[in-house]
């Protein structure tokens, strides 16, 4: 199975991706899921619709994750985006991107470095805190 997948930029298309076979039951029209565009930018898009038609004119790339259990937009806000991007004559993902609150965006990656001239005493540190520094000490780079 395919989905069209919206991305919260200016583009001027959707983009066809392959939904992996664990997450075919699962995924439906409205669902936020993790893709890569170009060569290794991360988004989460919005899945606009799902076909069985593979592309014929490349190779589609798959989705990575599923962030949500139930959709977020349904497929009466997805048209009425479609017909907002077309009536303000702007991409239905910066209508996307206007319409949704940008907790619901992956659009960059955050690198943790860990900083060696901090030490090794994590006692100020609460619970969480604790954990990210104790993955670092042994990671160095998350």
């Amino acid at each position: 199975m395919y989905a069209s997948i919206l991305l919260p930029l200016a583009l001027p298309k959707t983009y066809t991706y392959a939904i992996p076979a664990a997450w075919q039951a699962v995924v439906r029209p409205g669902m936020r899921v993790e893709v890569v565009f170009g060569k290794s930018r991360k988004y989460a898009g919005i899945i606009k619709t799902i076909g069985a038609d593979k592309p014929k004119e490349f190779t589609p790339k798959e989705i990575l994750n599923v962030l949500d259990t139930e959709p977020i937009v349904t497929e009466l806000q997805l048209a009425f985006w479609s017909w907002l991007a077309d009536y303000y004559m702007c991409s239905e993902g910066e209508v996307m991107t206007a319409a949704l609150p940008s907790n619901f965006k992956l659009s960059s990656e955050t690198t943790l470095i860990l900083n060696e001239s901090y030490g090794d005493d994590l006692s100020m540190l609460d619970d969480q805190e604790y954990l990210v520094a104790e993955a670092l000490l042994i990671k160095k780079e998350l």
